[in-house]
Parts: structure tokens; C-alpha cells; sequence
């Protein structure tokens, strides 16, 4: 059967036959690579996707807030974690088209400055953008769409966005000054309950026992000197959070109660948001990012309740896509 060609196949045909693809073509008919990463306070996520978000590879690491584990371990954290997902991907960071890092304790203009160069000298990726970690969470928790995001992990934050493109935020000034409903929060209150229960001010708790064995001291007596050490470097206590979780999940009333209040805080949060956005009257999403809210309803339920009464026609819900996917979204929008 004779074959008709038409004049743009013969001239690609021509250049097939001389083995020389254009640039251009060269660069349109590869596969495209995108990094995304979401640094915490307590951990590390990165994904190379490919242009439709399917992931190729991922890893983890440390926590890559710079001011709570410094900006050495930081970077570290992050590079493994960069290193992780490209090998798993079999893709070479010579390869990554675009990326965008998330981070935590980067809004001081300061400290940015200061992690955009040194990830730049880490990864030596040409163009990587640096954003908030509650940035990156906005864009992957609504796709596009106006709403709030809670997000709950070592400390904590609400951001929205509205339907005018105007954004707002409460919370996120660390431990000393804010973090309500944080892992920080919870373990904080769960140490001041078992102090109080030690001098008879308040009911006894299981948390006494949990929380002096995990922190690997006899009695409540000996807490001050762990958490009052002599280092430098704060005391890490927001692990704790999952303490509190084991003894609620275990009916202790205590627990139950240190969560709710974290749930209410949570929602005070998210309320603060939708009023400054006016979302009152309007239908929009509130997604849950963080591990503050693997403990289910009894973090939720208050939450829920503080966000209806001033949005009756607000859905709670998970995140549409994780803040990793959040930072390969906003990645895509520099290419």
C-alpha cells in the first residue's frame, strides 16, 4: 500500500534520518520530572512526580525546621530525603525540571535567606522555589479552590484563601507565643497534668507512669531535670503527643480531656481564618493536615463544632492531596 507523506513528516523524517533532533523536540519528547518537598518540624517528605502527580519516588527524613534542629541538620534531613525519592525514582537531581522546597520556620525573611542558600548549595538544583510548609499545605489540601487548611503537626496553623484570591492565617508563632492544638500544645498540657496530679491539685492520670517511662525517669519528681537540662539545644518534647493518644485511646480521662481542648484550639484557629476571609455565609472546604489528627473524633469533634458555628456550610475533611503534592504543584507552576 503506497503511503502518502505530508511535507512536516518528510522534513521529520529527514531530520530522523540524519540523527538530529532539535533541541526543542529533544526536550518535549523527554519525560518530565518534578520535586516536592514538605519539611516539618518533626519530619521530612520528598516525591518526584511525574506531570500528572503519579509518584515515581519518595522519602523521608528528620525534621527540617531550621529553628528546631538548627540548619545543619536541617538541610541534612532534607537532602536525604531529596536523595531517597530521585534514587527510588531512578532519576538524577541533574534531572529534576523543576522543585519546590516547603519548609517550616522560614517566614522571617532572615531565616529564608538563609535556607534558600543553603539548599541551594546542597542540591544545586537551578531555580528551586522556597515556600511555607502551610503554603505548600494550602495548595495541595484545596487544589485551587477557596477554603481553609488546620494543619497540626509539631506546632500549628490555619490558612485560608477565599474566592478573591485574598489569603489569611492565625497561629504558626511557635511554642513561646502560639502552636494551640499543636503536638507541642498537647504535650505541654500533659506535663503540667502530671505535675499537678503529683502535688494533689488535680485527678490522677496514667500519663504519670507513660510519660516518665518513655522519657526513661523514675517518678514526676525527676521531670524537671530532663526537661530543664543544661544543653543548648530545647527539649523535644512534642513526641509526647502520642503518649497522650495511647491513654485516651485507653479511656483515660485525662488524655481525653488534653485532646479535646486541642481540638477546640484547632478550631478557634480555623474560625479566626474564616472570618478575616468572610467565608461565613459561603460553602468551602476545611481540610486536617498533621499528625495531631490520627487521633480521630476526639481532636475532630470539637474542631468541627467551632467551625460550623460560624460556617454552617463549611465540610470538614482530609486533605484532596498531601502538602508534598502541594510543593510538586506549585513546582509545575514555575516550569
Amino acid at each position: 500500500m503506497s503511503k502518502t507523506l505530508t511535507t512536516d513528516s518528510v522534513e521529520h523524517s529527514s531530520r530522523r534520518s540524519s540523527g538530529s533532533l532539535t533541541a526543542h523536540e529533544h526536550l518535549a519528547s523527554r519525560q518530565k520530572y518534578y520535586l516536592g518537598i514538605d519539611g516539618g518540624g518533626t519530619k521530612t517528605h520528598a516525591v518526584v512526580t511525574d506531570s500528572n502527580y503519579r509518584i515515581l519516588g519518595e522519602g523521608f527524613s528528620g525534621a527540617a525546621n531550621p529553628l528546631r534542629v538548627g540548619l545543619e541538620d536541617a538541610v541534612s534531613h532534607i537532602y536525604q530525603a531529596v536523595s531517597d525519592a530521585c534514587a527510588q525514582a531512578g532519576v538524577e537531581l541533574r534531572n529534576i525540571d523543576s522543585a519546590c522546597a516547603a519548609i517550616a520556620g522560614i517566614n522571617h525573611p532572615i531565616h529564608y535567606h538563609t535556607m534558600k542558600d543553603a539548599l541551594d548549595d546542597a542540591l544545586r538544583l537551578s531555580g528551586i522555589e522556597l515556600v511555607t510548609d502551610a503554603r505548600a499545605a494550602l495548595e495541595g489540601a484545596l487544589d485551587g479552590k477557596a477554603g481553609v487548611v488546620v494543619i497540626a503537626g509539631t506546632g500549628s496553623i490555619a490558612i485560608g484563601v477565599n474566592q478573591d484570591g485574598q489569603t489569611a492565617r492565625s497561629g504558626g508563632f511557635g511554642p513561646t507565643l502560639s502552636d494551640e492544638g499543636s503536638g507541642y500544645y498537647i504535650a505541654q498540657t500533659a506535663l503540667k497534668a502530671v505535675i499537678t496530679s503529683f502535688d494533689g491539685r488535680s485527678p490522677a492520670t496514667s500519663l504519670a507512669e507513660r510519660i516518665c517511662s518513655r522519657l526513661g525517669v523514675a517518678g514526676p519528681s525527676d521531670l524537671p531535670g530532663v526537661i530543664y537540662n543544661s544543653d543548648s539545644e530545647p527539649v523535644d518534647i512534642a513526641p509526647l503527643a502520642e503518649v497522650v493518644d495511647e491513654a485516651a485511646q485507653e479511656g483515660d480521662e485525662v488524655a481525653r480531656q488534653i485532646l479535646l481542648s486541642a481540638g477546640s484550639e484547632l478550631g478557634r484557629l480555623a474560625a479566626s481564618v474564616i472570618e478575616k476571609l468572610k467565608l461565613t455565609s459561603t460553602a468551602f472546604r476545611v481540610a486536617c493536615v498533621g499528625s495531631v489528627f490520627r487521633s480521630g473524633e476526639l481532636v475532630l469533634e470539637p474542631l468541627r463544632r467551632a467551625v460550623l458555628r460560624v460556617a454552617p456550610q463549611a465540610e470538614i475533611g482530609p486533605p484532596l492531596y498531601p502538602p508534598a503534592i502541594g510543593a510538586v504543584k506549585l513546582a509545575q507552576e514555575l516550569a
